[in-house]
């Protein structure tokens, strides 16, 4: 099999799933107890879905089904997964597992050889050790007994690279000094060969999946395969694993934000994908022992609404998370909200599922800094926040956005207008050589983060310039010690708004422009300096502006309306010929005004139609930490569309059907009056 070019699956037909997992332990008593294949049915009647996901094996250890193989929690009454089998069959439904794989602790309790040991050599009492024989004597059995005994036709594979941690035994020391010729094994980072252990032990995981994903597909060649999690933001290398589908579940609470970042750069792939939102939530951190809070409660319906039009705008499939009694009842009402989500799903399909972008901005999320500085193995850490802020500060001012790992980027950047390359450390030198290509042939680029006047110079046309002794002295304040600064104030509309640090002050060279100085306060006039912290390249056709200084991590963390402002400025002063732009009905003394932040649009087409995607983020409510459920979408009213048309349209349409619109076109402009968005509206030209 050729492992550069995705399997063809039944998941890349799929549209909505459910997911339910119980995640079987020692302490049940009564599982598959009330689960009758008449209940199942004609609880999964009310919903329909296309595929269903159901536990067999959760983070504990102990299967839910009678396994010859491994160990069979106390608690199994009934045998779900043949009842779970014989229904979705009658339905015509793909039966999918839900099934841990590195997160293992009944195993580890058995064989506390298969467990990894940490640098102290303490082991780990839930994470299996890749290189242990848990793989060949467990798991992968347990996958075959299922296609054998149940014929399934999928694994979703939880607790994988987001549970994975780095192991010090001896297996994994040797195979490291034996693939790499380095006998001296770190401990911890700053450490030589830190990154090189890292590496390895990526290395690692991705090869237990190609085993484990190999195996299966020997058994049973149409049974899809998905490690969560595996090639979204948290591993953002190739795909090189055979898997046959990228997937991942939201969090449970501010799912939208996880989906809108995740969604893209999943959709950025190439592959079969979705994402699966949690169908209940709760306030604080559910996992803190000590917490004293309510547990879990369903989100209404608007709520999961809101949370997939993120996906269903982005052409893919979409699922959704419930918890089954520990009997394996189906709450109905949970059924009927489900029902009702779907429903508003489906009206979508036809619109937006295959669609593909068709957007003039990308952000590029890159392995050598995300890796440089995230959580290891594969979790975030605070790698991914400019990647983060960068995007909603595109999407908060209206432009359609993608988010491109770097051999997505290295492909197609010449697809886009705008490249933003956020806080991205360890750029490499085919990327450095391929963004000032970019800009050569028209493209602009904003770049940003205190490093890049040390790391590349050249591209960004600007060299450090040290700041002591030339920063204003006020209030008795000293002046700088060293060349960066902690907290810079920046200008905009005549007030300025605070950052932290660090920031570069920069001496630009021959062909570039200072566009930017920093302030020492919130006076624009009295605190002004001639420190430039924001510089202008012009190069061929394009141009690549560079921030020197942490902006868009800001962005992320608060993002303060004035910050937004100051980088609306920026692009806008690129003078980008954006594709389609928004605006709202109501007028000022300066004239027409941006759409509300709020509204988020999406660029796709699919069937040679453009389809504009507009999604109402806000509540109607006051969201906090203590009140983080959406009851009510307050609608986002008298928007107009515009968008660059050389030709007059054929037919504008709009779904929902009863939104109110009008449209006209002139001067190659088409331009489409929406009375309101509710949740999600797409407007199809």
């Amino acid at each position: 099999m050729n492992r550069n070019k995705p399997r063809r699956s039944w998941h890349d037909g799929v549209f909505f799933g459910l997911h339910y997992d119980l995640h079987a332990n020692a302490a049940d008593s009564a599982l598959g107890k009330e689960l009758t294949a008449e209940h199942l049915s004609e609880r999964l009647g009310r919903v329909m879905p296309d595929w269903v996901q159901c536990d067999c094996k959760g983070h504990a250890g102990y299967t839910s089904w009678p396994t010859q193989v491994g160990s069979t929690s106390p608690g199994v009454v009934n045998d779900s997964l043949a009842i779970h089998r014989q229904v979705t069959r009658a339905l015509g439904i793909r039966l999918g597992m839900h099934y841990s794989g590195v997160w293992d602790s009944r195993a580890i309790e058995l064989h506390g050889d298969w467990a990894r040991l940490d640098a102290a050599g303490v082991p780990d009492k839930n994470q299996t050790c890749r290189l242990s024989p848990y793989a060949d004597e467990l798991m992968i059995p347990q996958m075959l007994e299922l296609i054998d005994r149940y014929d399934v036709d999928g694994f979703w594979v939880d607790g994988e690279n987001w549970a994975s941690r780095p192991c010090w035994c001896q297996r994994c020391t040797g195979e490291f000094t034996r693939r790499t010729g380095l006998t001296d094994i770190p401990t911890q980072p700053g450490q030589p060969n830190w990154s090189a252990w890292l590496a390895f032990h990526r290395d690692l995981f991705v090869e237990h999946v190609a085993r484990y994903a190999d195996a299966v597909h020997a058994r049973k060649s149409s049974c899809a395969v998905c490690s969560n999690w595996m090639y979204t933001i948290r591993q953002p290398e190739a795909v090189a694993a055979p898997v046959d589908y990228l997937s991942g579940d939201y969090d449970f609470a501010w799912g939208a934000n996880r989906a809108a970042l995740e969604g893209r750069l999943l959709d950025a792939r190439g592959m079969s994908w979705d994402l699966m939102a949690w169908g209940f939530i709760t306030a604080g951190n559910p996992w803190d022992p000590k917490r004293l809070g309510p547990p879990w409660q369903m989100k209404p319906a608007p709520h999961l609404c809101q949370e997939l039009a993120e996906v269903v705008a982005l052409g893919g499939a979409m699922m959704v998370y419930d918890n089954p009694q520990r009997t394996g009842w189906l709450t109905g009402w949970h059924q009927d909200t489900l029902a009702e989500v779907a429903d508003f799903c489906r009206q979508r399909k036809e619109l937006c599922f295959g669609s593909r972008s068709v957007s003039d901005s990308a952000v590029l999320h890159l392995a050598g800094h995300y890796y440089s500085c995230n959580d290891p193995l594969f979790n975030y850490g605070g790698a991914v926040a400019g990647v983060e802020g960068a995007l909603h500060a595109l999407l908060e001012t209206h432009h359609s956005t993608d988010v491109l790992t770097e051999d997505s980027a290295l492909e197609r950047m010449g697809r886009y207008k705008l490249l933003v390359v956020p806080e991205q450390t360890h750029l490499s030198a085919a990327m450095q050589s391929a963004l000032d290509a970019y800009a050569q042939a028209g493209g602009q680029v904003i770049m940003s983060g205190v490093h890049l006047a040390s790391e590349c110079p050249t591209l960004v046309g600007a060299e450090p310039a040290g700041v002591h002794g030339q920063r204003a002295q006020r209030d008795g304040a000293a002046a700088a010690a060293d060349d960066f600064m902690d907290c810079v104030y920046l200008p905009c509309r005549g007030q300025a708004v605070a950052t932290s640090g660090p920031w570069q002050a920069v001496r630009p060279l021959a062909d570039t422009t200072p566009l930017v100085h920093c302030l020492l306060g919130h006076e624009p006039e009295k605190d002004r300096t001639n420190l430039p912290v924001v510089t202008y390249r012009r190069v061929g056709g394009g141009a690549i502006l560079a921030i020197h200084g942490p902006v868009f991590r800001d962005y992320a963390a608060a993002h303060y309306p004035l910050l937004r402002e100051f980088l609306r400025e920026l692009i806008a002063s690129l003078g980008i010929q954006w594709l389609a732009t928004l605006e709202s009905e109501h007028q000022t003394i300066r004239g027409p005004q941006p759409a509300p932040v709020r509204l988020e649009m999406i660029l796709r087409q699919k069937a040679g139609r453009l389809r504009v995607n507009l999604i109402n983020r806000g509540a109607a409510e006051t969201l906090s930490p203590q009140r983080v459920t959406v009851e009510e979408i307050a609608p986002v009213t008298d928007i107009v569309l515009k968008v660059r048309r050389p030709e007059r349209p054929r037919a504008v349409e709009v779904f929902p059907h009863d939104t109110q619109f009008n449209w006209e076109h002139a001067g190659g402009v088409l331009s489409v009056h929406l009375a309101q968005v509710y949740v999600h509206t797409v407007v199809s030209i």
